[in-house]
């Protein structure tokens, strides 16, 4: 165990200047307390005079917000320890010194668990080579006991001199001085907090209340999961991006079948490592309150998403320069039949060859400008597919009011056409159809935004607006709308609107 973890430990030192947060722990750890004081002003505390907490924070944020200009993260970094059950104790402090010591410390802790899963395994190493169990080892050495985390601390200390590097502390342990739990409780919740603040590392969300329920040998396997997926990801959007000297899908290129076997093969270790993430739903599909990871076909649509991304970025930096109505096309070919190519991906053994194939048979179409055809059933597909790619990788604050309100309408605006399509086989139940689809739609969206508690005021909303919109047009003397031709159009707008008002307002 001794030699792995000193292997690993010289890893992640080879790694440090990959990551942008090792600067940030270089920069305050040569900063004593003395600087940090004149930096904040803090030379008038008095631990007797003044709350020993607050400076406490406030030098924890200070450092923090030098490194994490995002909001949520920040809250994160502020709360976790709380979240966790540990307490800060004013008792504990006997000088300012001492405060602004504990709170620099912990900072550099945090900065510490957040770079090591981008720093554990070398950027030119493939997903399947992997070295899983070092990296289980280190995440193990992390979460089990302070003497695990003092034996790691000494492989790294002892990698770090080899190197050259001196000055430099590797403390993980978030929880120092100041901060108290019941004796009992530590280790678990200690254990708990390192996976959160890992896991918080690798940009994927999860669910809280869950990890508190993982022993420790699922949090070990839990938190390798994430940093896994999170490199494994990477390495897939670097594969498409492509680098310096080799861009292989740089517009009009479409890679060969060689680049695109290569993909798939990253895409199956992203499916093997994300179906280890019990806390994560982004690489899943819930229906009747139950989660089904993701198979093959969806992950193949999912390559076939990120592509599309990736040429619609190139769309976005050329467009101003000049039009470029085949690769718009191209873009949007590859869109709307993305679910029909996904299948035809996996029904065969060599699906980057077919995927190569694909798309310069959907290059060919759009040079010859042909228009993709795509019925309102898979169009409404299309459009939650997106919503739900979209929210997966942003925070909803992120997604501006507009864009939301757009893409909600686009949603409801396929239910119109479905109905309309089909009113001669639905007859009499076309009103009785179009609600039950609007509220299920409405559903999947609101739970899709994390804001599924609003369903229940769906109904009410949605017929408020009917009724208000109605009176707004007997007001007006426009009665062309309010007859039995409009009724489905009425129904489906009303309802469009609803879900729209309340995921704004539960997103202020």
């Amino acid at each position: 165990m001794g030699e792995d973890l000193a292997s690993m430990a010289q890893v992640v030192v080879e790694n440090l200047h990959h990551t942008w947060l090792y600067r940030a722990i270089e920069g305050w750890c040569r900063k004593d307390a003395l600087e940090l004081r004149e930096e904040l002003g803090l030379d008038k505390f008095s631990i007797t005079s003044s709350d020993p907490i607050e400076m406490y924070q406030q030098v924890k944020r200070h450092l923090l917000s030098k490194t994490f200009q995002d909001e949520e993260m920040m809250k994160f970094l502020m709360e976790a320890p709380r979240w966790a059950g540990f307490s800060l104790r004013k008792e504990e402090f006997q000088s300012g010194q001492q405060v602004i010591g504990a709170a620099k410390n912990e900072a550099i802790a945090l900065l510490w668990l957040m770079a090591i899963p981008k720093m554990i395994v070398s950027p030119t190493v493939m997903p399947e080579d992997y070295p899983i169990d070092g990296i289980m080892k280190v995440i193990g050495s992390l979460m089990e006991s302070d003497e695990t985390r003092e034996a790691l601390v000494g492989h790294m200390s002892r990698a770090m001199e080899s190197h050259g590097i001196l000055d430099i502390v590797f403390e993980p342990s978030p929880i120092g001085r100041g901060y108290a739990i019941d004796d009992a409780m530590r280790t678990q919740r200690l254990r708990s907090l390192i996976a959160m603040v890992i896991m918080q590392a690798t940009g994927y969300a999860f669910d809280i209340d869950m990890v508190f329920t993982l022993d420790e040998e699922q949090m070990v396997e839990e938190a390798t999961a994430y940093v896994v997926a999170m490199q494994t990801k990477s390495i897939l959007k670097s594969q498409i991006t492509g680098g310096e000297g080799l861009r292989p899908f740089d517009w009009p290129l479409i890679g060969n079948p060689e680049i695109c076997n290569r993909l798939f093969r990253t895409l199956d270790a992203l499916q093997q490592y994300a179906s280890q993430m019990t806390t994560c739903s982004i690489y899943s599909t819930e229906a009747d309150g139950n989660r089904t990871p993701w198979n093959k076909r969806e992950f193949a649509s999912y390559l076939l998403h990120e592509l599309a991304e990736h040429y619609l970025e190139i769309y976005r930096i050329r467009h101003g320069k000049s039009e470029n109505p085949e690769l718009e096309l191209f873009i949007d070919l590859i869109n709307a039949e993305n679910t029909e190519i996904a299948k035809r991906l996996i029904e065969t053994k060599k699906p980057g060859n077919i995927l190569f194939e694909e798309l310069s048979d959907y290059k060919q179409k759009a040079k010859v400008g042909e228009q993709p055809k795509i019925s309102p059933e898979r169009r409404f597909k299309v459009i939650l597919s997106e919503l739900k790619q979209r929210v997966a990788e942003d925070n909803l604050e992120q997604v501006s009011a507009d864009e939301l309100t757009d893409q909600i309408v686009e949603v409801f605006d396929t239910i119109t056409e479905i109905v309309e399509g089909n009113r001669s086989a639905l007859g009499d139940e076309s009103d009785r159809f179009a609600q039950a689809l609007c509220f299920e739609t409405g559903y999947r969206i609101l739970q899709l935004l994390d804001v599924g508690e609003a369903l229940m005021d769906l109904p009410w909303v949605s017929r408020f607006i009917a009724e208000e919109s109605a009176r707004s047009d007997i007001t007006k003397g426009d009665m062309s709308h309010l007859d039995d031709e409009h009724r489905i159009r009425r129904i489906i707008s009303s309802y469009a609107g609803g879900v729209t008002y309340l995921i704004l307002q539960r997103s202020k």
